[in-house]
């Protein structure tokens, strides 16, 4: 009888698999392969969503836009507007980053995990074509 590890999603996209053993041994020399793992799961999850991996970490991309990049140092940067990310950083819910200008956060709690999740998903919904709500596409809230 065979068994699986993985469940479905609600949304009946392919579940993600373990991570390849590279993603584990590199986050997991830096202590945070459990924080980075929530947010893939929780990412991945998305309707759309396709997570890569290049030497650098994973990319989250959405029909070829690139939402946040996951780095092996457990950073996330966040390619919002100038005007977003000085707002974001006002609110301290996110830092810039001096090298690149980006928005990043640091993934080292569950709180990071919460916050990098609503920051992705911000991305993602900027990133998303208008979401009818209610069934209706007659405005928002």
């Amino acid at each position: 009888m065979k068994h699986s590890n993985t469940q479905r999603d609600v949304f009946n996209q392919q579940p993600i698999q373990a991570p390849p053993a590279s993603m584990a041994f590199l986050w997991s020399r830096t202590n945070m392969l459990k924080e980075m793992w929530d947010v893939v799961q929780a990412v991945g999850a998305w309707p759309g969503i396709a997570i890569a991996t290049d030497p650098n970490g994973l990319c989250v991309v959405l029909r070829g836009v690139t939402l946040g990049h996951l780095r092996w140092n457990g950073r996330i940067d966040l390619p919002f507007t100038p005007e977003l990310g000085d707002r974001l950083v006002a609110e301290q819910m996110a830092t810039r980053d001096p090298e690149s200008d980006r928005v990043v956060i640091d993934v080292r709690t569950g709180a990071d995990v919460d916050r990098a999740v609503w920051l992705l998903r911000l991305a993602y919904l900027k990133a998303s074509p208008k979401v009818q709500v209610c069934g209706c596409d007659q405005g928002g809230l």
